[in-house]
C-alpha cells in the first residue's frame, strides 16, 4: 500500500512539473485543425496576410506590438489547452528577444514554416512545422514565466 501511494505521489509531482502535451496529441491532427482555423479563405494555402490576421487577434490595443502578458492571456481565454505552451511559443516568435511580438517577428515565423521558400505556406509545411515544435517541448518543464490560466 505504501509503495502504491509513493508511486501515485511521484506521478502527480512529475505531472505538475512538466508540460501536459497529451491534450495536443496527435500533434498532426492538432496542427491540421489549427491550419483549418487560420486559413481564412480555406484554399489550403496560408498567406502572409492570413498569418498577420492571426497576429492582429493578439494585438488588442492595435499598436502593432504584443507583450507576453497580452499574448498568454489571449491564449488562456481562446485556447486553454495550449496555454502551458504559450510562453515557449512567445519565446519562439520573439526572434529579436525584445519581449514584444511585432510584425517582423511574425514574418520571420512565417518564413520558418515556408520550407519551399515560395512565399506561401501550404498545409503540409504548416503541419510539419507544428509537429516538430510540439515535439520540441513535449518533455519540457513548465515555463518559468508561466502562471495558472485564469
Amino acid at each position: 500500500m505504501k509503495i502504491t501511494s509513493i508511486i501515485i505521489a511521484l506521478s502527480f509531482i512529475s505531472a505538475c512539473r512538466g508540460l501536459n502535451m497529451t491534450r495536443l496529441r496527435p500533434y498532426d491532427l492538432t496542427a491540421e485543425l489549427m491550419f483549418i482555423f487560420e486559413d481564412i479563405d480555406q484554399n489550403g494555402i496560408m498567406t502572409v496576410f492570413e498569418f498577420e490576421t492571426v497576429f492582429d487577434r493578439y494585438d488588442s490595443n492595435v499598436d502593432g506590438r504584443v507583450t507576453r502578458s497580452v499574448y498568454t492571456t489571449y491564449i488562456c481565454k481562446s485556447d486553454p489547452v495550449q496555454y502551458e505552451l504559450s510562453h515557449y511559443l512567445f519565446d519562439e516568435y520573439d526572434v529579436d528577444g525584445d519581449h514584444f511580438l511585432d510584425y517582423h517577428d511574425y514574418d520571420n515565423f512565417y518564413n520558418k514554416m515556408d520550407t519551399s521558400a515560395d512565399g506561401l505556406v501550404v498545409k503540409t509545411e504548416f503541419v510539419n512545422y507544428w509537429v516538430l515544435l510540439f515535439q520540441k517541448y513535449e518533455n519540457s518543464d513548465i515555463h518559468p514565466m508561466s502562471t495558472l490560466c485564469r
